[in-house]
This record gives C-alpha cells, sequence and structure tokens, in this order.
C-alpha cells in the first residue's frame, strides 16, 4: 500500500517466496521501473525498507509487484561461453567470480571467486572437464570443473593483467594475451611454455584465437596481420593491400569453421577485411562494412556467409568470396554491440539497445527481446538450437528457450 511505515507483512510474504525460489541472485521489478538486485541472504524486508524509504511518496509498492528469478553476476559480464557438449554455460566478470550454468536449466551448478581482480576472458577444454580463466591478477588458472571447482593449475609468466585466454580445439596448446599485448603459448597437457618464432618480440593487439582445426594462431600488430603455425612453430605474414592505409586498431577477428577464411574487422574505419588462408596468395578482400566501426564478425556455419555487428546500428551478411552484402539485418536504433548465427544456420541474434532474433534465411525479425533493459554484450546459442543466451554490463545472465522466444517459428 501507500503508506509508511512499509506494508511489513506483505514484504515478509515477498521474502518467503523469493528465498525459496532456485537461483542464487533475483532481480525484483516493482512499479515505477525501479528493480532491486540482491543474494538471497539478503533480508528482503530489510532491503525494502532500506531502498523505499526514500522514495515512498514517489511509488506505491501494491500486491502487483512482480519477481522473476534473473541470477547474475555483480558487475559487468566479460565473457559467455558454452560448452562442445551443450551441456553448460560459464560466464565471468569483474566482481572475480566465475559462474557455471546448466545450459539447459538456466540455473547455477557452481560459483566461485577465481582470481584477485576480474576475471577478463575464459576458455572450456575440449572434453568440457576443465575451464581456463584469465585475470587481472596476471594469471591464467585452469579450474577442473567436473565435480566441485578445483584449481588443478596456474600459469605465470604474464606482467599484467591477462586478458585473453583461448585453447586449441585438439586440447594440445593454450595461448594467452596480457595488457601489454604480450602473446605467450603453452603445451595444452603438459601445461609447460613454448616458444613459437617470434613470440619474443611480436605483440598482439587481438585477444588470441586458434583456427578450428588447431593448426593456425593468429597475430595482429598495428601494421601487420599473420599467422603461427602453432606445429611447426612458424610464423606466416598475411598480405594487405598495396598500399593499403592499414593501421587502425582491428577490434573483432574470426576464423571460419573450416578453417579457410579468416575475418578482422577494424573499429575505427569500419572496414572488414577477409583472408584466404588456403592459398594465403594476394591481398585480403576488403569490406567496407560501416564508417564508425566493426564491433563483432562471425561466419555462419557453412563458412559461406559473414555476419557483422556496426556501429551505425545495423547488422549485415556478406558472402565471403565475392564480398557481396547478401542482407541487412535493419531495426536496431542504437549500436549494435554483437551478433551470432545459431549452429544450425537457420537464426541470427543481434543485440543493442534490445536482443533480436532474426530468421538468417530472409531477414526477418522474429523477436524483439528488452528483458535485460540493457544491451546485452555477450549473446551466444547452445549448440543444439534450443537455448539462446545473454549476458550485461551490469552483470545480468539470462537463459532463454528459443521456442519461448520465436513459438510461432521454432520447432523443437
Amino acid at each position: 500500500d501507500c503508506s509508511w511505515p512499509p506494508n511489513l507483512e506483505l514484504f515478509a510474504t515477498l521474502e518467503k517466496a523469493l528465498l525459496t525460489y532456485p537461483t542464487h541472485r533475483v532481480l525484483l521489478s516493482v512499479p515505477g521501473g525501479l528493480v532491486l538486485n540482491a543474494r538471497k541472504t539478503i533480508s528482503w524486508s530489510d532491503e525494502f525498507s532500506r531502498l523505499f524509504c526514500p522514495i515512498s511518496e514517489k511509488w506505491a509498492l501494491t500486491e502487483d509487484v512482480k519477481y522473476s528469478g534473473k541470477p547474475g553476476h555483480d558487475s559487468r559480464v566479460t565473457a559467455l561461453v558454452v560448452s562442445s557438449d551443450g551441456q553448460f554455460v560459464a560466464t565471468a566478470s569483474t566482481d572475480s567470480t566465475i559462474i557455471l550454468w546448466d545450459a539447459r536449466n538456466a540455473v547455477i551448478l557452481q560459483e566461485w571467486s577465481a582470481h584477485n581482480g576480474g576475471v577478463l576472458d575464459i576458455a572450456f577444454s575440449t572434453d568440457n572437464r576443465h575451464l581456463m580463466s584469465a585475470g587481472q591478477d596476471g594469471k591464467v588458472v585452469i579450474w577442473d570443473i567436473s565435480g566441485s571447482s578445483r584449481q588443478v593449475a596456474v600459469l605465470e609468466g604474464h606482467t599484467g593483467s591477462v586478458t585473453g585466454c583461448a585453447w586449441s580445439s585438439d586440447g594440445a596448446y593454450i595461448a594467452s594475451r596480457d595488457a601489454s599485448n604480450a602473446p605467450r603459448v603453452w603445451d595444452g597437457r603438459k601445461r609447460q611454455p613454448l616458444l613459437l618464432d617470434g613470440t619474443d618480440f611480436k605483440k598482439t593487439n587481438v585477444k588470441p584465437l586458434f583456427s578450428p582445426d588447431s593448426r593456425w594462431l593468429l597475430v595482429h600488430t598495428w601494421n601487420e596481420c599473420g599467422v603461427w603455425d602453432v606445429g611447426s612453430g612458424v610464423y606466416v605474414p598475411l598480405q594487405f593491400q598495396q598500399d593499403d592505409d592499414h593501421l587502425d586498431f582491428a577490434s573483432v577477428v574470426a576464423f571460419s569453421p573450416e578453417s579457410t577464411h579468416l575475418a578482422v574487422g577494424y573499429v575505427r574505419r569500419g572496414t572488414i577485411r577477409i583472408w584466404d588462408l588456403a592459398t594465403r596468395r594476394g591481398p585480403p578482400l576488403l569490406l567496407n562494412a560501416d564508417k564508425y566501426g566493426t564491433y563483432d564478425v562471425a561466419f555462419s556455419p557453412d563458412g559461406r556467409l559473414l555476419l557483422a555487428a556496426l556501429s551505425g546500428g545495423t547488422a549485415k551478411i556478406w558472402d565471403v568470396h565475392t564480398g557481396a552484402i547478401v542482407r541487412s539485418l535493419d531495426g536496431h536504433t542504437s549500436m549494435v554491440c554483437t551478433a551470432r548465427f545459431s549452429q544450425c544456420g537457420k537464426y541470427i541474434a543481434s543485440s543493442s539497445a534490445t536482443l533480436r532474433v532474426w530468421r538468417a534465411s530472409d531477414g526477418s525479425c522474429l523477436a524483439a527481446l528488452s528483458d535485460h533493459g540493457k544491451p546485452a554484450l555477450h549473446v551466444a546459442f547452445t549448440p543444439d538450437g534450443t537455448g539462446l543466451w545473454s549476458a550485461t554490463e551490469k552483470g545480468a545472465v539470462l537463459g532463454r528457450r528459443l521456442r519461448d522466444a520465436v513459438p510461432d517459428d521454432v520447432m523443437f
């Protein structure tokens, strides 16, 4: 009701319901747009009294209060990854924690403090029994997640925050990069450092990324792009266009599923370059995507198409071989942060102020979701195509059944 002190009986009833809700953290939305985000251990009666006192005259607490389970982190989510078998989703945050989720039921399985400082990147091992994390404390840590989270190895040697980490698909190699852009490579099984040709002087301004066939490790500096053949340890430079003004910040990268092509998106001029790794001859295909910047790139599952999230408020699709625009996904009203194909290739998800789901074949918008309230920085489909996950800079993480988001289009 509108009186103050608040209706503590109503609060106690809500508290009892919320504390039995099967999630670690709950968001409570009330009339007027206020959202409370608290852990289950908080007394909701006390929390309501504390937060509602200054605004009691502006918002009335009524029995129309609605709550929903939206667990997550306490601050920005830095990474969201899905295990290759589709059983797990892992998220990392600047709040120093990692959360392991049941991908199908969207409930928390494990949560732990992983680093002394923020966790900046994570990656699953090939067998999905281990999770690797990169932290602001300069460490790369490997965790056994088959039972309760247990630290099994620490890879040290970086001199600053470790901003990225990657595991090759065959499990043979690990790569990481720190804030000084210095890359390091380890034997993925023995956890011993390896020296590839040029790693003592090369710098890379993109997160470490292995090709799907585990042959190549990408490196991109301010004035060149190349790949290391991790088997032989030899560095292979890739050609730019002749007289190309390519001194731009490479922001996003992707290998095609068959490891035949490499795409690099640039944040300042909005260009995208696609190299043919099968021949490694000639300059890359140059796409003038968006003059304000490219914020994500992803290949279609068959490798024929390239999807990009653009600063100008659109996502676009190109033919990888010809460079022709196949489709423009219009409808966002602000910068598109990320875009992804589903593994079946039937759907696309892109995020700005809303998270939109598109039919890839004709570009139809099937859903515009605003359940986060904030732009989702990370979006991922589960491998079987039944789930859609997203996470925001405020720490919220949502897992959805795709059939709930687009009920008229999805058949499972």
